[in-house]
């Protein structure tokens, strides 16, 4: 009868004259510990442990830089509210005016002539409040949608309090609810990383166009220059400035329902 020993890699029982573990392949030399006691420090399976991820900083994470096309989109859901209140304010009035008319506090011709720049006015906010396209970010989409499967979530608890679903019924919707509102919050944790980081890089170009406005004023003046040569350059740099102090502002209010 063939005597045993123990494999020193793995532990497992094998024959003394094996040349190899029959279990996880290592050679056996002879020499080595042959106790009929199992190497009991050894005795662990061979499992496959993959290598371990780089870590990454978090400047590796790369959240793509704020499209233009986000930024007017922001300003234009800003832009559209404040021409609504300005035209409400001309729309009233254009009322009062009417008032003034009846009581005899202004006659036909000013009322007319201050009626029509009032109308100018509104005409001109009408055809700005045109070309505004606001849209919706993919965080609030996903905000709402997180709002779904909570409120069936809730529902379905009731209907289970109230007995009026079955077990297997009641176990099957609660884990299709719950899988899809893990996956909604995963996806909007990301998105809201996301948009915080735009949050600030919007802040920081923000500070940088007041400087740069307030540089090119202050050359003009000590080097001579009328504020006219500059002029184009300041109201370009003030509207960009605008623009996007107005998208962090949007951001900071969408921000403020999560």
């Amino acid at each position: 009868m063939s005597q045993t020993t123990y494999c020193v890699n793995c532990g497992k029982e094998i024959s003394e004259t094996a040349r190899f573990c029959r279990f996880c392949g290592s050679p056996i030399r002879r020499g080595q510990d042959e106790s009929t006691t199992p190497p009991v420090a050894r005795r662990v399976e061979n499992v496959y442990t993959p290598s371990p991820e780089p870590i990454r900083s978090v400047h590796e994470d790369v959240i793509e830089k704020i499209p233009s096309s986000v930024v007017d989109s922001l300003y234009a859901r800003k832009r559209k509210k404040q021409i609504n209140n300005e035209m409400k304010s001309l729309l009233k009035d254009v009322d009062e005016l009417g008032k003034k008319l009846e009581i005899g506090l202004i006659d036909d011709a000013q009322s007319t002539n201050q009626t029509a720049k009032l109308q100018e006015k509104i005409n001109s906010l009408q055809k700005e409040k045109d070309t505004l396209k606001p849209e919706f970010l993919e965080i609030e989409t996903l905000l709402e949608a997180e709002k779904k499967w909570l409120v069936r979530l809730e529902k379905i608890e009731d209907k289970n309090r109230a007995g009026d679903v079955s077990r297997a019924v009641y176990d099957s919707l609660k884990d299709e609810y719950s899988s899809e509102l893990a996956t909604t919050q995963r996806k909007k944790a990301t998105e809201e990383r996301k948009v915080r980081r735009w949050l600030v890089d919007l802040q920081k170009e923000t500070r940088v166009l007041e400087t740069k406005v307030e540089s090119l004023k202050v050359r003009s003046e000590i080097e001579g220059q009328t504020l006219s040569e500059a002029n184009q350059k300041i109201m370009d740099l003030s509207n960009q400035r605008v623009r996007k102090a107005t998208a962090a502002e949007v951001l900071i209010e969408i921000l403020e329902t999560l």
